[in-house]
């Protein structure tokens, strides 16, 4: 991966998490996990998509808990 595949990653994870921060991850993670994936499904371009899901593949250390489950890392 270069450096700009990386910070575009580490970029992509920080607003992924922002987003199911914004749909409530603290109160009913399931659902912010859910609600984050229908979002991402709209408004992402697939190359993001990709891009955030190869790096949950990885291992994902930075993802927050909605992200992780939403793309099943354990």
């Amino acid at each position: 991966m270069t450096r700009r595949q990386s910070e575009q990653s580490e970029h992509l994870v920080k607003m992924a998490n922002q987003i199911a921060l914004n749909f409530g991850e603290q109160r009913d993670l399931k659902q912010a996990a859910q609600h984050t994936g229908e979002h991402l499904d709209r408004f992402w371009t697939r190359a993001m998509r990709e891009q955030l899901s190869a790096y949950a593949a990885s291992g994902g250390a930075q993802l927050s808990p909605a992200v992780r489950l939403l793309f099943s890392v354990e």
